[in-house]
């Protein structure tokens, strides 16, 4: 999930999304690497989701990106989602 291919990540999501209500639960473990430009997807989709009143969950989180975002404060949606 980077910079080159967050647009088409995006587009994916909110097609699939659109047509179902509830919690989403998004499974990272074959991303291969997560950017700035990956995570502010992952927060726009749980920005998305929480003004309709549902919640993302994640799975697949690696410790790289924690120890990679941790530092700027940036790992809180990471965090606490195993």
């Amino acid at each position: 999930m980077d910079l080159f291919s967050i647009q088409n990540q995006w587009e994916g999501l909110q097609a699939q999304l659109a047509p179902q209500e509830g919690p989403v639960l998004l499974d990272l473990s074959r991303v291969g690497d997560l950017d700035l430009s990956g995570l502010q997807l992952l927060l726009a989709l749980d920005r998305h989701l929480a003004s309709r009143g549902d919640h993302l969950s994640l799975s697949g989180i690696r410790p790289e990106w924690l120890d990679r975002f941790r530092p700027l404060g940036l790992a809180t949606l990471l965090e606490g989602r195993p």
